[in-house]
């Protein structure tokens, strides 16, 4: 009897388990049918396939009103599959032989053509078993593409982000899904009917995401148009004065991101591509700031007490500190007030002032000013192309005259980018404000749903206001009578500081220098302070084109 029930109870168990065997293995199938049979499909797809990969389908950048600043479109593309290419050449006529570019026969797919037109695509539709594909195609940067130098650009290979903000937000912008083309063959490499040519793509999860900027693409627009008239090398940057929105930011020589590939493949192209060193973001490099820095001297002198509008210098055209002779390029001016000092540029008068101030007062108002530090921008560090530090001699470097003399009038070991100038000239469009630069608004879904905001960060006094006002009168006299009145609108009131720095340098036999000039538009109340820097410039360049700037932009700042 209990040997009956012990065989009865072996049954059972092994019954048990067999059932919970095939339950288990029921579910694994079903699993793979139901969850996993897209991946499988694809997998298997592409073990017997010529693949190519269309589009990476990155999230967007937007400027502050949701418009594309990559200039994105759809257009046609010339897919060529070399091994079908080879298997029937005969079909090939000596006119479409044209288009193509010599490749090896058993080569991997490639794209041939990038936008054909209607009669090259009627050309190329009927030789699809030939190895011809014309498919339609989202190419990501168009030749209307803003910015680029913010935006960046993502590798042709690998599509991750190279520079900019296309390589701080890569993890925001990357998809999981991108745009292959397949073309299914036989065990013989022949193209299978009712398979042929097929679109593979993913299920999209929770991203891309979209990026939406400060920048106004209008203002965008007028500001290159105006750069691409005036100037080859150079930069602009366009700040809102109140809380530190970047409305505009360009440099010059711009590239074309959609066009990597052919730059760099053509060698001799690639030469002349690389020398103007295209890819430098030269808004948010640093620059001795020349004349622009005695903005500091003066801010330093009146906010402290030490002196006000009405002091009087003598500039003989020249002054001497030690052993050293400064000359005043736009002297000798003789009996010179300080605010007429500051609107002729005069380079003696700003040195005796910073002589009388110290190195500690200039020294701490031009680091309260935001120079010599970074501003913080998400454009990566100073080793990926990011934004450059700059530099403020400290007390100890300046242990002689001559070195504070050199620092009052913006040369020696002074350096400011485009964008730490923008700022500091923001402080005094505003009353006397540090803004902190903002340059991204928020991150959202391709829907529009927002996902996280970047907020403006609240600003801190550096200035008495009427220190700001004082300043504000200067720079109006700039423009009136003084060096900037190519910068004078008769229908606009601005204001502003020029500014020259000579490089020692060469460039192309030539001497390097580099003008600038920032100011408020308008000049009271002001909606924007606009920072032009211009390399290789001639006199009143930079004045020039800050004026075209102020009066493009000045509709849209209403």
């Amino acid at each position: 009897m209990n040997r009956k029930i012990r065989r009865r109870h072996r049954v059972l168990f092994l019954a048990f388990f067999s059932a919970l065997f095939f339950l288990l293995l029921l579910g694994r199938l079903t699993y793979i049918q139901l969850m996993k049979n897209g991946e499988l499909a694809e997998g298997a797809v592409r073990q017997r396939a010529f693949t190519i990969l269309l589009d990476y389908n990155r999230g967007d950048i937007l400027d502050r009103n949701g418009i594309s600043l990559l200039g994105g479109k759809k257009e046609k593309q010339l897919v060529v599959f070399p091994a079908f290419l080879a298997k029937e050449e005969a079909g090939v006529t000596e006119q479409v032989s044209a288009y193509l570019p010599p490749v090896a026969t058993a080569g991997n797919p490639f794209i041939a053509r990038h936008g054909l037109d209607e009669q090259e695509e009627n050309m190329f539709k009927e030789l699809q078993k030939v190895g011809l594909l014309v498919v339609p195609c989202w190419q990501r940067y168009g030749p209307k593409a803003l910015a680029t130098h913010v935006t960046g650009h993502i590798g042709p290979a690998d599509g991750k982000g190279r520079v900019g903000l296309e390589l701080t937000f890569n993890d925001v912008l990357q998809s999981d899904s991108p745009t292959i083309l397949a073309a299914v063959i036989d065990n013989k490499n022949n193209l299978v009917d009712g398979l042929g040519y097929r679109l593979w793509r993913k299920k999209e999860t929770y991203k891309p995401f979209d990026l939406v900027l400060t920048i106004d693409r209008r203002i965008q627009k007028e500001v290159e148009e105006v750069m691409d008239a005036r100037l080859v090398r150079g930069a602009v940057v366009i700040m809102d004065p109140l809380n530190g929105d970047i409305l505009a930011m360009a440099s010059r020589p711009n590239y074309m991101q959609a066009e990597l590939s052919r730059y760099l493949g053509d060698l001799e192209r690639q030469e002349d591509f690389l020398k103007a060193q295209p890819f430098i973001n030269r808004s948010i490099l640093s620059y001795p700031p020349g004349s622009v820095f005695k903005t500091v001297v003066a801010a330093a002198a009146l906010d402290s007490g030490t002196t006000g509008l009405g002091r009087k210098f003598y500039c003989p055209g020249y002054i001497r500190v030690g052993e050293r002779e400064f000359r005043c390029q736009h002297g000798p001016h003789g009996v010179i007030s300080l605010a007429d000092a500051y609107a002729y540029s005069c380079n003696a008068a700003f040195i005796e002032l910073a002589l009388d101030l110290g190195r500690e007062i200039i020294y701490e108002y031009a680091t309260a000013l935001g120079l010599g530090e970074e501003t913080g921008l998400p454009l990566g560090n100073t080793g990926q192309g990011g934004e450059a530090k700059g530099r403020i001699p400290r007390p100890g470097e300046m242990l002689y005259g001559g070195d504070l003399a050199l620092t009052a009038i913006g040369q020696g070991r002074v350096e400011a980018s485009p964008l730490q100038v923008a700022r500091l000239t923001a402080a005094v469009a505003n009353g006397g404000l540090l803004v902190e630069p903002r340059l991204v608004q928020a991150i959202q879904t391709r829907q529009g749903l927002l996902l996280h905001r970047y907020p403006t960060v609240s600003p801190r006094r550096v200035l008495k206001v009427q220190t700001a006002a004082k300043l504000r009168h200067m720079m109006q006299g700039v423009v009136e009578y003084g060096t900037g009145c190519a910068a004078a609108d008769d229908m606009l009131v601005l204001g502003g500081k020029t500014g020259t720095a000579e490089t020692k340098r060469f460039l192309e036999g030539k001497p390097l220098v580099y003008a600038w000039f920032t100011g408020c538009v308008p000049l009271e109340s002001s909606r924007a302070v606009v920072t032009v820097l211009i390399e290789e410039s001639r006199q009143g360049s930079a004045a020039a084109a800050f004026k075209e700037i102020a009066q493009a932009i000045i509709p849209y700042l209403q």
